[in-house]
């Protein structure tokens, strides 16, 4: 889950982080990668337990200056990081596989569809192999293709799937249930589909943070 730094964790107590479901969960300094000292307002990825963030990675360059030290203001700060197309995809298949809320960027979405895809181009060869050997040794003369690790992959990838799809409407300020329109045939897929390609809102809306933008005004048309 993605989020935002309230309150660093210091002597006055545990940290508190703003995460993308409207939740707040406490942190310390300990379950931050590398240990690394949390400024308030930084962007973060961490997976929530109850009421607590372990797990916490910085998206942004954004380092605690030590005391004393005076920072220039004005200067630019580093926009939010992006992960690859290949971890969003494997973030969906894992710990957000029953995550249906927060929020998800675009190429997030993209991202899972586009190694989905991959993946079941590649499965094909191994299901090819055993639909050969299987009518081989009975009825060579009859073959029907037997979709046994493709059809496995693309069973567990439907709740990821539409929970990503979910959270891309959540995106946009729209309602989950939106989703329930791929069930009317031709105009609903498109429509969907039209959502999906999308850019992010920028403000905080019920489901979070934005993804994309955080703090960060720029704008990548193309992320």
């Amino acid at each position: 889950m993605r989020g935002e730094v309230l309150k660093p964790d210091n002597t006055d107590g545990a940290g508190l982080i703003l995460g993308e479901d409207g939740k707040r969960y406490r942190f310390t300094t300990a379950r931050v990668h590398k240990s690394a000292a949390l400024a308030s307002g930084t962007p973060v990825d961490f997976i929530a337990l109850g009421e607590e963030a372990r797990d916490i990675y910085v998206l942004a360059a954004q380092v605690v200056p030590p005391e004393g030290v005076r920072v220039r203001t004005g200067a630019p700060v580093a926009p939010a990081g992006r992960d690859s197309l290949f971890k969003y995809f494997l973030r969906a298949i894992s710990r957000n596989y029953f995550n249906f809320t927060g929020r998800a960027r675009r190429a997030e979405y993209w991202g899972f569809v586009l190694f989905q895809i991959i993946m079941l181009i590649l499965l094909l060869i191994p299901d090819t192999i055993i639909t050969a050997l299987a009518y081989s040794a009975t009825d060579p003369d009859r073959i029907e293709f037997i979709p046994l690790f493709t059809g496995l992959f693309y069973l567990y990838s439907i709740v990821p799937g539409t929970a990503i799809a979910v959270r891309r409407l959540h995106d946009r300020d729209l309602s989950g249930w939106l989703y329930l329109l791929i069930l009317t045939p031709y105009i609903g897929g498109l429509i969907l589909f039209i959502f999906m390609c999308l850019d992010s809102r920028r403000e905080t809306n019920k489901h979070g943070p934005s993804p994309k933008y955080g703090a960060d005004a720029k704008v990548d048309a193309f992320a």
